[in-house]
């Protein structure tokens, strides 16, 4: 979906996570996915910190609403994070298995915080439990945004090292015809 096309942020997140969703094969609830959709709306106009996580999430106050604060922040950091730079994060000190830890547990003890029963609860009980299956659904977002331009040089270099099926299909559709390890233009 082109973003030009969309009336709306929310309306646009909501069609990219819904094509993610689908092409990734993760089973959301309703309330799930419209939490992502928020996810990325808040992200879109947040400044991401260099603070450690992991720090946070151990200091974070034994209850009341800032330690909900905390917790939410962490796991949406996390799951944004590990989504949209884990090819980056393969170059540095901390790797994904290091943000999916850190946002399983903060939506674990997210979800135990807000009390059995609401739907808040339930959507940080899905998060915590398939954590990284989301953080599929974000990451294929994130490649969907990165190439909606048909920089074909950057595509190529990306399937060169991941062979990533949705890459090879991107570069069909603009006529570089993949084959193994040959590359027929």
């Amino acid at each position: 979906m082109d973003v030009t096309l969309a009336t709306s942020v929310d309306e646009y997140f909501r069609e990219v996570v819904t094509e993610a969703l689908h092409v990734t094969e993760v089973e959301a609830s309703e309330p799930a996915s419209w939490y992502l959709v928020g996810l990325l709306g808040e992200m879109h106009q947040t400044r991401l910190t260099d603070e450690p996580l992991g720090l946070k999430l151990v200091e974070v106050a034994a209850s009341g609403p800032e330690r909900v604060k905390t917790l939410k922040q962490v796991g949406d950091t996390s799951l944004y994070v590990a989504g949209f730079f884990a090819e980056s994060l393969s170059r540095s000190l901390v790797d994904v298995d290091y943000y999916v830890g850190i946002g399983q547990s903060a939506y674990a003890q997210l979800a135990r915080s807000c009390g059995r029963g609401t739907s808040l609860t339930e959507v940080y009980e899905e998060l915590a439990a398939n954590f990284p299956r989301f953080v599929d659904v974000i990451g294929e977002i994130r490649k969907q945004s990165d190439f909606a331009t048909n920089d074909v040089t950057k595509l190529y270099e990306i399937w060169l090292r991941t062979r990533d099926e949705w890459i090879e299909k991107k570069l069909r559709t603009l006529g570089v015809l993949v084959d193994g390890s040959r590359v027929i233009q």
